[in-house]
C-alpha cells in the first residue's frame, strides 16, 4: 500500500489508542481489543460441476474492511464434515486484498470425490443427499496489528447422484415403405435419487439382434420426484435399405434381443447432470 496511506493509518491508530487510554485509563491490550476489526460472513454455498464422480462445493465469503487502508488476504483453510465424520480439508491462497473501507467476496472451491464420500460414509448409498458442516478460517493481515483469523461456519447438503433405472418397455414398428420405416421406442425411466430430476434431453442408440438400427436425440420434459417413474416415447425413422433383409425379417414381428445405450441430460436442484445408460435384454416387437 502507498506509504502515505499507511502513515496516515498508523497515525490514526496511535491517536485512537492515546485518546482511549486518556479517557478510560485502559491498557494497550484493552484498547486494541476494543478497536474496529475486519469481519467476514458466508453468503452462500453452492454445488457446481456435478457429475457421477465428483462435484465442486463453492463457498462465497464476504470480507468487510473497516480501515482506511487495504486489507491483504493471507490464507483460507477449511474442513468439511458430515455427522462429525471428516470428508475433506485443505486450504487456498486468496488473491488480492479488501479495499479500504470496503468489502470483497472471496470464493472457496472445494472438490469432492463422491466415491471417497461413499467409502468414508458406508451407510450412504448412491442417490442420497448428505448433510455437511463446514468450518472455515480466513487469515487476514491487519496493518500494524498483525495477522488475524476470522472463523466461519456453514451447513448445507450435497447430492450423491445415482443412475436412473431405464427399461425398454416396447418397440413399435409403424408403416414400411421403400424409403422409410417409422418406429417408436418406449422407455420407462425411474428416478432412483432422493432429489428431483427434470429430463431435458435424451440421446438414444438401439441395436436389434446385434445390429444397429437407430440413433437419435430429442428434448424431453418429464419431471420426476424421488422414486417417481415416467414413460418416454422416442420416435425413430429407419432406412430399410440400410437395415438389410435380416433385420427386416426381425421387424416383421416377434421377440428379439436388443442393446440400448445413450445419455440422459437432467436438471437437478444442484445443477445440470449427465447420466449415461446401457442395457441389454429381449423385447417383443409390435405393430401399431
Amino acid at each position: 500500500m502507498p506509504d502515505a496511506r499507511l502513515g496516515s493509518f498508523a497515525a490514526s491508530i496511535i491517536a485512537f489508542i492515546a485518546a482511549t487510554m486518556v479517557a478510560g485509563c485502559s491498557s494497550i491490550d484493552e484498547v486494541i481489543e476494543s478497536a474496529p476489526k475486519p469481519s467476514a460472513r458466508v453468503l452462500g454455498a453452492g454445488v457446481r460441476n456435478l457429475s457421477l464422480q465428483s462435484l465442486d462445493l463453492v463457498f462465497d465469503v464476504e470480507v468487510s474492511n473497516p480501515y482506511g487502508v487495504s486489507l491483504p488476504l493471507v490464507d483460507l483453510t477449511y474442513t468439511l464434515a458430515s455427522s462429525e465424520t471428516r470428508l475433506l480439508s485443505g486450504s487456498i491462497k486468496p488473491s488480492g486484498s479488501v479495499p479500504a473501507n470496503g468489502t470483497s467476496v472471496v470464493q472457496l472451491p472445494a472438490r469432492l470425490d463422491l466415491a471417497a464420500v461413499l467409502k468414508t460414509l458406508p451407510r450412504v448409498k448412491p442417490g442420497a443427499v448428505v448433510p455437511f458442516q463446514a468450518q472455515l478460517n480466513l487469515l487476514v493481515d491487519v496493518p500494524l496489528l498483525g495477522e488475524m483469523t476470522l472463523p466461519l461456519e456453514r451447513s448445507g447438503e450435497i447430492p450423491v447422484p445415482a443412475l436412473p433405472e431405464i427399461t425398454l418397455l416396447s418397440f413399435y414398428v409403424g408403416t414400411l415403405d421403400i424409403d422409410e420405416l417409422s418406429a417408436e421406442a418406449r422407455l420407462r425411466v425411474k428416478n432412483t435419487n432422493k432429489f428431483r430430476i427434470d429430463l431435458a434431453k435424451i440421446r438414444f442408440d438401439l441395436a436389434l439382434d446385434g445390429r444397429n438400427v437407430a440413433s437419435t436425440h430429442l428434448r424431453a420434459s418429464p419431471k420426476l420426484g424421488p422414486g417417481q417413474t415416467a414413460v418416454v416415447r422416442i420416435p425413430l425413422s429407419l432406412s430399410p435399405s440400410a437395415l438389410g433383409a435380416g433385420v427386416l425379417d426381425i421387424l416383421d414381428g416377434g421377440d428379439t434381443g436388443y442393446t440400448m445405450s445413450g445419455r440422459l441430460d437432467v436438471i437437478t436442484p444442484y445443477g445440470e447432470l449427465a447420466l449415461p445408460f446401457s442395457q441389454r435384454g429381449n423385447t417383443t416387437l409390435r405393430h401399431k
